[in-house]
């Protein structure tokens, strides 16, 4: 996990409702950082995209704007490497294929925003390959 996103989490405060569940935080942070990785894949972000991106983690994580804004700067700036972001998302959900499909849909819906730029669709096969190993490329 990396360290920005760590820090931004502890400036939060202990009356932030974030994560229901503590365990999760490492797999929400990772989702995060794939979800912009898909919209920014072709250096540019649309307002829809980023507006997709906030929904998702609203309804997914019931976070307010402020906490989406915030986020969404932290993984902005970040120099993380998104395959480990999506190794740990594997992690959690190998043993989830609901979820695992839900993760999937999110991919797609934010490729699809504005019609399928530049290094999306590769970028959606290797979140592909990661989250679902069994299927050949």
């Amino acid at each position: 996990m990396f360290e920005s996103l760590m820090l931004w989490f502890d400036s939060l405060g202990k009356e932030s409702k974030l994560f229901n569940h503590p365990e999760d935080e490492a797999l929400h942070c990772a989702l995060a950082s794939v979800l912009y990785h898909i919209v920014s894949v072709n250096k540019q972000v649309a307002n829809k995209e980023k507006q997709l991106f906030s929904t998702i983690l609203k309804r997914e994580f019931d976070l307010n704007n402020e906490q989406i804004d915030h986020l969404y700067e932290t993984v902005s700036s970040s120099a993380s490497d998104w395959h480990s972001d999506l190794n740990t998302i594997n992690q959690f959900l190998k043993q989830k294929p609901v979820v695992r499909m839900n993760f999937m849909k999110y991919l797609i819906q934010l490729i699809d925003v504005d019609g399928v730029q530049d290094g999306e669709m590769e970028a959606f096969y290797e979140a592909l390959h990661e989250v679902f190993p069994e299927i050949k490329p």
